[in-house]
């Protein structure tokens, strides 16, 4: 009940300035709060302190009000322009899906090159890992493995670290692939809502 009365003071107070202004907060003796618009003689020594809370409080509410009332009509105004853009851009939802469907294309052609070069370089390194066996197993002494030719060491770790980045470049290319396929999808729905067009089915 005590909150529900703070709750409401707070209300007039952000609301209500005018009002506000005769609305009185002391603690009694048993460390009660109380609000009103009269207080009685034995607590009015309380009453400067809390006008300067009561400030601070007005202060803070109207603050933190104003901060999301600017970030809430800055994401608004946003929106009307994310949604200009989408209308200005593309006249229909075909159009928008032959935009999305070029862009992934272009990537997967580049990714099938990726591939092929990456099938190369995994024939070589095994290519290199079989000599590098057989050339241990033919130099190797007891208790002594065989030192690698520093050109053939060089080779393997060189085209083991080739693999590596195009894997990674290929791990990109498909994200980039789910994200510009989210990214449509978005535009689509939202073009739809602006277009007043059915959902797809």
């Amino acid at each position: 009940m005590k909150s529900l009365t703070v709750i409401a003071t707070l209300t007039l107070l952000v609301s209500g300035p005018a009002i506000a202004q005769n609305i009185h907060k002391w603690v009694d003796k048993d460390g009660n709060v109380h609000y009103g618009q009269t207080v009685p003689p034995e607590y009015a020594d309380q009453l400067e302190s809390n006008k300067q809370e009561v400030s601070k409080t007005v202060e803070a509410s109207h603050n933190t009000y104003t901060e999301r009332e600017l970030a809430r009509r800055k994401e608004q105004a946003q929106q009307r322009e994310e949604d200009r853009t989408l209308l200005r851009t593309y006249l229909s939802v075909e159009e928008i899906e032959s935009v999305r469907d070029k862009r992934i294309d272009q990537l997967q052609a580049r990714d099938f090159v990726t591939e092929r070069y990456l099938a190369s370089l995994n024939e070589q390194l095994a290519e290199m890992e079989l000599a590098a066996t057989d050339y241990a197993a033919k130099n190797s002494e007891a208790g002594k493995p065989a030192e690698l030719p520093a050109d053939l060491e060089r080779d393997i770790i060189s085209t083991r670290a080739s693999i590596e980045d195009y894997e990674g470049r290929l791990a990109k290319s498909r994200a980039e692939q789910d994200r510009i396929r989210e990214k449509f999808d978005a535009d689509i729905v939202r073009f739809r809502e602006l277009k007043q067009l059915p959902p797809a089915e």
